[in-house]
């Protein structure tokens, strides 16, 4: 029976070739943007799905009360997580991390230095806490004793050729000689942590590790904690939170408050927190637009298959009368076009699978996600694509099969006229439809037109033409102007900076405690500093509004500071030239001259505003010179290899670390440029398949009105009168559409902007680009069909009356 119903919908979609390419297309078109998307979405939304106990694992943040602006941290006290672990029995275990390197892992391997960032040291209770698999080793006692090393497969192949290296002993800068003890799966791209390198504590006796360790102010440690089985995770916290807020020294007591952060809400939940080792951080919105994207494709091609199904009950009727005169009752017909829709949604799906083939690299590329896609890991697939095709077969079909269902059969034996039914309801859908792809293009123009703000808004400095190079040894810092000198000597190189921190990349910038006084009066606040060589102002091209930039008297310019804008706005300080304010530094409190203001800059992120900023010059002993940077002009490649050859020359021990700092700043806004882009492509896709079934259904509405139009050219009626009838109905339409669009469109795109501290506006041109274009281009759609139309001879359609 069921075989008669499937060579039943393969014959109907052979004789009416056009209504089954415009359903399979749209619906393919619609199902591989919902799998993309969706698939994505479920990458996102399944963060920490390895650990079998990720519900039950919480690490402690620190938030500074005390500032302007709260600040919040994924660091705290060692000491502080480990008294905790003992004085709540609901703690099961408890494992401690770090970067004591300070970010950087130097390693010799075969004679080679090598560099590594992608490590923490932990303890032995890491892997009790966390379930990443080991290739090789024991689990048991992991990370108990010193010196020990565990390694990621993939490093260890790139490092030594091979995975199996457990026994294999490592030169480190640090530590002398470490053995790699175990070799662990490569961490998933679903969790917070990306590390190939974990390294057990091994510092004991060193006197900042000690110190560090032992203190109950020192944040420089990450912890997680794991709650026995039935624990009330909220009340947990409340009692934590509490009991961390009384062990703080009383001096501070006022100055932080303490929060415990769900391992599953890392990923989300994170964008705000410094001195985080999270670096895959996820955007909620961005989940749920994607989701709404994918779910608005499904169903503008879903709508697309229900108005030209029921537009072509006219021209079926006879079938569906014949079929119930012959025995056929209602839930056969229901059967039979649902069964239509089953094989029109397998087709579109067979070719879904392979543009995903075609499309998965460039959509790898574009979000940074390494899905493969392949015959292979066509299984992983399945569920969604399956999950997808039934689930619109059974949207797209129900509607249909119901409404012809209903078409009486006497009326049909009668020869009485059918209207094709439905009619408001199709128009519903099709205003719908163009609903959702007047908002997709408002919202596409929107993103675009604040990531072109972004990427044109004057940060205060230059970032063009700028190599910055890491400073990664620090017997380099003595001899920093020698190398200095030396960078200066290579062709291209116009001049050549030191700096703590690079402008605009706003990563673990310094913060000083800053005392400002005014008579009695005594301002305080904790505030950025930052340090630069007098070659800055040139090589960034800094603008002062007042005063004089640091002249390169290494014990003259130690004592003087100069401020942002923002600063004197900040204590009101009138006359600022020559005013003394008092820094806390890590040798104890010092007294510094301002000599000069800078106009502001962007040293952080466009999401934050300006903040108030000190700069000291190189040698000031609130930070150390952590970076060169080489204002260049010509070949890049050829910079590179020159610069390779200095360092080498002054820094044996490490690989040269670079980046340019145009290139980095537009890392930070890479989610961004990916919204835009999928929105870009979401709403042309959005809007092609709208086009697609505004053709069929104009196809199909004028061929049931060529005896009208016949009557109305004999009547002399003009050719584009013809063409402005036909188009007046699907004009209306899009008219309502833009209306209802619009102020939706509104809201939720000046929400988003809400998230940048410098936003453009949401304006009348966005609205009007937005409503001319659907209009013109859904005309153009339609246009071909109606001025067909309307040249046609009337003799034709009239020929039977």
């Amino acid at each position: 029976m069921f075989k008669n119903y499937f060579k039943i919908a393969f014959r109907t979609l052979w004789k009416n070739k056009a209504y089954a390419f415009i359903n399979i297309i749209g619906l393919a078109i619609g199902i591989s943007g919902s799998v993309l998307l969706l698939n994505y979405v479920q990458e996102e939304t399944s963060f920490e799905s390895l650990h079998e106990n990720r519900n039950r694992i919480l690490r402690p943040i620190l938030t500074r009360t005390d500032l302007p602006e709260p600040r919040s941290y994924a660091s705290n006290s060692a000491r502080m997580a480990n008294e905790m672990a003992e004085a709540f029995p609901e703690v099961e275990a408890q494992t401690t991390i770090s970067q004591f390197f300070g970010g950087q892992f130097n390693m010799t391997i075969d004679g080679e230095p090598v560099t590594e960032r992608a490590y923490i040291i932990a303890d032995e209770n890491f892997f009790q806490i966390f379930d990443f698999p080991l290739i090789s080793g024991r689990r048991e006692g992991l990370l108990s004793e010193p010196k020990q090393l565990v390694i990621s497969e993939s490093k260890a192949i790139a490092l030594f050729g091979k995975a199996d290296v457990v026994g294999t002993i490592v030169e480190t800068a640090a530590i002398d000689q470490m053995e790699i003890v175990a070799v662990m799966e490569d961490m998933p791209s679903n969790g917070h942590l990306q590390i190939d390198f974990i390294l057990s504590p091994s510092f004991a006796g060193i006197a900042r590790w000690d110190q560090e360790v032992n203190s109950l102010t020192s944040a420089s440690f990450s912890s997680y904690i794991l709650l026995r089985k039935g624990t009330d995770i909220s009340e947990f916290q409340t009692k934590a939170s509490q009991w961390m807020e009384e062990q703080v020294p009383e001096q501070f007591a006022n100055m932080v408050d303490f929060g415990l952060q769900p391992l599953i809400d890392i990923h989300f939940n994170s964008a705000d927190l410094e001195r985080d080792l999270a670096e895959n951080k996820g955007v909620y919105s961005y989940v749920v637009t994607f989701t709404l994207i994918s779910v608005f494709l499904l169903f503008i091609a879903s709508i697309n298959y229900m108005n030209l199904s029921t537009s072509k009950a006219v021209f079926r009727a006879k079938e569906i009368g014949i079929r119930k005169v012959v025995g056929a009752v209602k839930s056969q017909l229901i059967i039979q076009f649902l069964t239509e829709s089953l094989v029109i949604s397998i087709m579109a799906m067979l070719i879904t699978i392979g543009a995903l083939d075609l499309v998965m690299p460039y959509f790898n590329e574009l979000t940074g996600k390494s899905f493969e896609f392949s015959w292979s890991t066509l299984g992983d697939y399945l569920p969604l694509l399956l999950g997808v095709t039934l689930l619109v077969a059974f949207i797209s079909g129900i509607y249909p099969a119901f409404f012809m269902t209903r078409i009486k059969t006497v009326s049909i034996l009668k020869g009485e006229k059918l209207s094709g039914g439905g009619i408001k309801l199709r128009e519903g859908l099709v205003i719908l439809q163009f609903v959702l792809g007047i908002f997709m293009i408002i919202s596409t123009l929107v993103v675009s037109n604040q990531m072109r703000y972004i990427s044109e808004k004057n940060l205060g400095f230059n970032e063009e033409n700028l190599m910055v190079i890491d400073i990664n040894n620090g017997a380099v810092r003595p001899v920093f102007k020698a190398m200095r000198n030396e960078f200066n000597q290579i062709p291209g190189v116009e001049d050549v900076a030191v700096v703590s921190r690079v402008p605009g990349e706003w990563k673990n910038i310094n913060e000083v405690d800053v005392l400002v006084r005014d008579g009695q009066n005594l301002d305080s606040a904790e505030v950025y500093l930052m340090t630069f060589d007098p070659h800055s102002l040139d090589v960034f091209d800094f603008k002062l509004a007042d005063g004089a930039f640091f002249e390169g008297n290494d014990s003259g310019d130690s004592t003087k500071i100069m401020v942002n804008q923002a600063f004197i706005e900040r204590f009101g300080i009138e006359d600022p030239l020559g005013k003394t304010v008092e820094i806390d530094t890590r040798l104890g409190r010092g007294s510094y001259i301002i000599q000069g203001v800078m106009e502001d800059f962007h040293f952080q992120s466009l999401h934050s505003s300006i903040q108030p900023l000190v700069i000291g010059a190189w040698n000031h002993p609130a930070a150390v010179i952590d970076y060169f940077v080489l204002k260049y002009s010509g070949n890049t490649a050829q910079l590179v290899e020159a610069a390779n050859l200095v360092h080498q020359k002054f820094d044996n021990r490490t690989v040269m670390e670079y980046h340019f700092l145009d290139e980095q700043l537009a890392l930070f806004y890479e989610q961004e440029s990916q919204a835009k882009v999928i929105f870009n492509i979401g709403a042309s896709l959005s809007l092609f398949v709208a086009c697609l079934g505004l053709f069929g259904l104009a196809s199909f509405t004028i061929q049931k009105r060529m005896k009208e139009l016949g009557i109305r050219k004999v009547l002399g009626a003009s050719e584009w009168r013809i063409f402005a009838i036909l188009s007046g109905s699907f004009t209306k339409q899009i008219l309502l559409a833009f209306i209802i669009a619009s102020p939706i469109a509104y809201w939720m795109m000046n929400n988003w902007l809400d998230n940048f501290q410098y936003r453009v506006g949401v304006g009348v041109g966005v609205f009007a680009i937005a409503g001319l274009g659907t209009l013109l281009i859904a005309l153009l759609t339609i246009s071909y069909r109606a001025l067909r139309a309307a040249n046609s001879n009337p003799v034709n359609s009239l020929r039977s009356e």
